[in-house]
């Protein structure tokens, strides 16, 4: 059991690094079962493992199978670990949860918490998720749009997990209210790159391919003349380093300020790709004429 702990040490470079009971307990369980669950993904979740290839195959062409192959192997032990990695985040006390992060003193957060300007927080679909949400609540003081997870038990404990560090919690359904919030000088978190349908999203380049991308940001920059950021997390040896950057939008030109936006989405994964969420049907809408991208059997039957 010593020797396990010394392992964790050296995860977090730290010689001086304090892990509490419930960190520890967290690693331990991390350490026993993120692979078993990552083999068990891969193994069974056929149709998963068949969109991520293909994802994959669309964002790097430039790569072989080879290569292609081994960020999706790497992006399943990701998947295997992040239960884990998302209760650290529902569950360590901020205290505990700040020793996750490395740079976290690099940032003025009383000018980042108490700005009178709306902030319009964007982050990326990642394996860690739920930990980049908790830093954004710990650097913004922000409301969170989310959508309700599947299963009364489950939902109730991640909404009741996450409204601990989120102001409020709002739903997919509730952009006006949103918009009202930043009107008013608050901080949104919000995830812009999900496939929502054609109506409130236009095509606009994401690794070269015309992608579906919601319009909500450029909107919300014109609308409320928010500051618009950029979050998302590199991780070293079991912790995290912060990358925040502000983009710059004009909230005038509704296609530069996406495909800004989708540029910045992928150098961020670019950095760190078997993070990022394959697994989701980023492609799904197509251009009227152009080729599906994904094969018929991978998409939800309605």
């Amino acid at each position: 059991m010593l020797r396990i702990f010394d392992l964790f040490k050296c995860y977090y470079n730290g010689k001086n690094f304090k892990m509490s009971l419930t960190l520890y307990l967290l690693n331990l369980l991390e350490f026993i079962c993120a692979k078993p669950i990552a083999y068990f993904l891969k193994k069974f979740g056929k149709i998963r493992r068949k969109i991520a290839h293909k994802n994959l195959e669309v964002c790097f062409p430039e790569l072989n199978e080879l290569e292609r192959s081994k960020i999706l192997n790497k992006h399943f032990s990701h998947l295997g670990a992040s239960i884990f990695h998302s209760l650290k985040a529902w569950v360590l006390s901020k205290n505990d949860f700040k020793k996750l992060l490395i740079n976290l003193n690099e940032f003025d957060l009383d000018e980042l918490t108490k700005s009178l300007e709306g902030n319009l927080v964007l982050i990326p679909h990642t394996t860690d998720l739920e930990i980049t949400g908790r830093v954004a609540a710990l650097m913004f003081d922000v409301n969170a749009m989310a959508k309700k997870q599947k299963g009364k038990l489950v939902n109730k404990f991640i909404f009741d997990s996450r409204a601990k560090y989120f102001k409020q919690i709002l739903f997919p359904n509730e952009v006006l209210k949103s918009m009202r919030l930043l009107q008013k000088g608050e901080n949104l978190l919000y995830l812009p790159d999900q496939d929502y349908g054609y109506d409130h999203s236009i095509f606009v380049p994401y690794f070269n391919v015309p992608t579906l991308t919601v319009k909500f940001p450029s909107i919300a920059k014109k609308r409320s003349g928010c500051k618009v950021y950029f979050l998302h997390l590199e991780e070293i040896k079991k912790r995290y380093k912060i990358i925040l950057k502000e983009i710059d939008m004009s909230g005038e030109d509704l296609y530069a300020d996406l495909a800004l936006l989708n540029k910045k989405i992928e150098i961020s994964i670019r950095e760190q790709p078997a993070r990022y969420l394959w697994i989701h049907r980023r492609f799904k809408h197509r251009p009227k004429d152009d080729l599906e991208i994904y094969d018929q059997s991978l998409m939800r039957k309605k």
